[in-house]
């Protein structure tokens, strides 16, 4: 396999250029540089990639990431932001949403344990406008929104240095209670700034508040909680499942999915809910997928009005040959056929999951991971 998206340090440099052959001692490099993931490409697909079209190229994505991220990166050494450059930077992303949603897969950030804190900052905040898109937000809206999901962690700056370095569920009683602080924080920094409107500091503060009232750092509950901080909580979880974390791996979207909509009206809002599925639940042009009959297909588009269920091309049989005829379906008309899982995601949670045996399991697995007691 190939590199298909440059493999970028935090600071900016090229480590691995785009289309360049994937090789052991490559991987052996990546493994000691801290890096958990890649973008790899195979030959085949090539095509499907480049057919696709993109306006807005990767280089100008990953230009954005680091402008946005020195910015913000001024916080943790006490010069403070530029906040100008953060909200002009999130007005892009917006306009390229606006004009085609798919670009969201170039502007994700790719995860990296020493970039950890930002990298879910950018996703968040991509997850969060593409919510607020679906939602009808005017433009004020949507950059307020994005503003807010961008800055909803940067609290996190004032932790002492072993709570920065941990996950909640890592953490001891003591250090937990520090974690739990974080949105005042976040109000502490943001209150320096003139520019930062009440809505955005609201939407900071209350993202870990949740829609039964169980809840930080206030307890309040329903649609008393700001309705920014609401899509941000949403966009917040849902990130840290499908990317994973420096310590634990990706959760596949099939089951991300579930955790959501089975906390749906008890941690979260259900209308929010019903339009992140809606909208923000699609599979990437491009990317290598298992169906339930084994077989693995490669995307190459997505229904407008169910983004959920893709137009496949198929590539391998049932017995994982590759397949030499063109066949491409639409799930849509293909009922019997449905994606299962990405190709890139562990086995491992198939055998775990399979026949959705997950859902009896989701709320227990939902509460270990983001519950309110830990994080």
């Amino acid at each position: 396999m190939y590199l298909s998206k440059p493999l970028i340090s935090p600071d900016g440099t090229i480590l691995l250029h785009e289309g360049i052959v994937i090789k052991e001692r490559y991987i052996e490099y990546l493994r000691n540089k801290g890096f958990t993931s890649l973008f790899v490409g195979d030959p085949q697909i090539q095509e499907i990639q480049e057919s696709a079209g993109n306006s807005y190229s990767l280089k100008d994505s990953q230009d954005a990431i680091g402008d946005a991220q020195k910015a913000i990166h001024r916080f943790s050494v006490g010069k403070g932001a530029s906040l100008d450059k953060v909200k002009k930077i999130v007005s892009e992303w917006i306009n390229q949403l606006v004009q085609k949603p798919e670009n969201m897969i170039n502007i994700l950030d790719i995860r990296r344990k020493e970039g950890y804190m930002f990298s879910h900052a950018v996703n968040t905040c991509i997850l969060s406008i593409m919510t607020g898109i679906a939602m009808g937000y005017d433009a004020k809206q949507l950059d307020e929104l994005g503003l807010a999901a961008m800055l909803h962690d940067v609290g996190k700056i004032k932790f002492s240095k072993n709570v920065a370095q941990q996950f909640p569920y890592n953490l001891k009683n003591n250090e937990r209670e520090e974690y739990r602080r974080h949105p005042f924080y976040s109000l502490e920094i943001l209150r320096e700034k003139d520019t930062v409107s009440v809505n955005v500091l609201n939407a900071c503060f209350q993202h870990h508040e949740r829609w039964n009232g169980s809840g930080y750092p206030m307890g309040i509950k329903g649609d008393i909680i700001s309705e920014y901080a609401q899509i941000i909580s949403i966009a917040d979880v849902y990130e840290r499942l499908i990317v994973g974390t420096p310590q634990r791996l990706p959760t596949p979207v099939y089951y991300a999915a579930a955790i959501l909509n089975k906390a749906s009206g008890e941690y979260f809002n259900p209308a929010i809910i019903d339009k992140f599925n809606q909208n923000v639940v699609i599979y990437p042009i491009g990317r290598t997928v298992r169906l339930n009959n084994q077989q693995k297909a490669v995307i190459l588009g997505v229904q407008l009005k169910n983004k959920t269920i893709p137009v496949v091309r198929i590539t391998s049989g049932q017995d994982d040959k590759d397949n030499n005829k063109i066949i491409e379906l639409d799930l849509m008309k293909n009922s019997e056929l449905f994606i299962i899982d990405f190709e890139e995601v562990s086995p491992s949670y198939s055998q775990v999951y399979s026949d959705h045996a997950y859902i009896s399991h989701v709320k227990d697995y939902y509460e270990k991971e983001n519950g309110e007691q830990t994080v």
